[in-house]
């Protein structure tokens, strides 16, 4: 196996796969990626079991073969090399040659025999823009679980059924985010399914810029592509909970609050709130909002600010950085709260974004 490749091209697809990478070294493969060189040129894929992903760059291959090399190292070598092109060659026993201009350099490789198979999706693609869908990631990743012991929770839930939109939620328990998307996915379907953190995190790479790209939701996992590179994301197992029940249905207060004004108050206020809980109590009067916080080791903060608001006096007491991912997803000026009293959920929504709606549970204070 040998083949020249430009600097800048190794290092685009090295880094495109960098983030799939087996981290933990539970197998020692996975540390590794696989380096595929033929007439068509260099294809490198990565893979940690979950997410698998694949990308192509034009190479001239002398001789075509297949080995994995440790990922970290190979960036490393590329990414410090002083020339434009880099010549790479596989020798006896699998040990790799780099030569980079004077620089020489000579690394271990494993059988490219053990590496994972690159998984398939069997269903069609649908072609879907790029724009919306990172949106539609954006406003609910946020609200992800990050807990062991509720693992279905870990994701996103994209969902599509039969005359209903297209459909994310993320809940950890304590707040939950919903996007509908009628325009994406109009074609039909039915499907619900729990995307984990890490494919969440490779298909706001795959959606990002304008444009398209093509997405294909199989049975046991997603596959998506777009110009050199295809993604896999193998699903979590599990149900994912009855998420609807915990979306108030009958909180009628309605309030309109500055998101500039909102956004700075919890930043300040909360710098002195507790570091575990960012526990901060909002105070709705009439005319006005106040944000305090109160914390025996650090001190006291509070800053008001004016809203058009004549109704009863509430104090309610909120994880202050639940309200910021919220509020700092929306690109309004304005962010619409609806409530109901100061012990029950409170309903967050957007002016210009009609599908999006989250909750946010109160706290004890």
């Amino acid at each position: 196996m040998e083949f020249k490749i430009k600097r800048k091209d190794f290092l685009e697809v090295l880094s495109q796969t960098q983030g799939v990478v087996e981290k933990k070294n539970t197998m020692p493969i996975l540390a590794n990626i696989l380096l595929e060189a033929d007439k068509q040129g260099l294809k490198i894929t990565a893979t940690d079991m979950e997410v698998a992903v694949s990308c192509e760059a034009p190479a001239q291959v002398l001789a075509p073969g297949k080995i994995t090399v440790l990922a970290r190292s190979l960036q490393d070598i590329v990414r410090e090399a002083g020339q434009d092109e880099i010549r790479f060659v596989l020798g006896e026993g699998d040990r790799i040659e780099l030569q980079a201009g004077a620089a020489v350099f000579k690394i271990p490789g494993l059988s490219a025999r053990e590496f994972p198979a690159f998984p398939k999706v069997d269903v069609p693609f649908t072609t879907l823009p790029s724009q919306p869908f990172k949106m539609m990631l954006s406003k609910t990743s946020f609200a992800m679980a990050n807990d062991e012991t509720r693992y279905n929770l870990n994701g996103i839930l994209f969902q599509k059924k039969e005359g209903k939109p297209f459909r994310m939620v993320a809940t950890d328990g304590h707040r939950l985010s919903l996007v509908d998307r009628p325009e994406l996915f109009d074609g039909g379907g039915n499907f619900s399914v729990v995307v984990p953190k890490k494919g969440v995190t490779e298909l706001k790479k795959m959606s990002e810029g304008d444009g398209t790209f093509d997405l294909a939701i199989g049975p046991k996992g997603l596959s998506a592509r777009k110009g050199n590179e295809i993604l896999y994301v193998r699903y979590l197992d599990g149900e994912y909970p009855e998420y609807s029940a915990v979306i108030p249905t009958d909180n009628h207060i309605t309030v309109l609050v500055p998101k500039e004004g909102l956004v700075g108050a919890l930043r300040r206020v909360s710098l002195l709130s507790n570091e575990k809980s960012r526990g901060v109590v909002v105070n709705f009067s009439s005319g006005h909002l106040e944000i305090s916080a109160t914390n025996p080791d650090l001190g006291e903060a509070r800053e008001e600010f004016p809203i058009d608001y004549r109704g009863q006096k509430m104090a309610i007491g909120f994880n202050a950085r639940y309200l910021l991912d919220v509020a700092e997803t929306l690109q309004d000026e304005k962010v619409i709260f609806v409530l109901k009293g100061e012990t029950s959920a409170c309903l967050i929504k957007s002016e210009s974004d009609k599908g999006f709606l989250s909750v946010v549970m109160p706290m004890r204070i």
